[in-house]
């Protein structure tokens, strides 16, 4: 993924509380990893996505990210 544009106030939120920014693939993936297997897997439950709702982009440690491209097929 790669951040195209940077984070901007969420229309959609009339509180004003949340932001969002606008992303771009930059390849596909073989298996798509659904949220229902990154939070049945004990391995991610640390991840901000596990804990926190209403969240899209995070940081992700290098051994959770290894992992995940594991799940998607994809080789790092």
């Amino acid at each position: 993924m790669e951040i195209v544009r940077e984070y901007y106030p969420d229309h959609t939120d009339p509180e004003g509380k949340f932001g969002m920014v606008d992303v771009k693939t930059l390849m596909g993936v073989k298996t798509p990893v659904t949220l229902a297997q990154i939070k049945g897997d004990e391995r991610l439950a640390h991840l901000a996505l596990v804990r926190q709702s209403r969240l899209s982009v995070m940081p992700i440690d290098p051994p959770s990210w290894k992992l995940l491209c594991e799940m998607a097929g994809i080789t790092t």
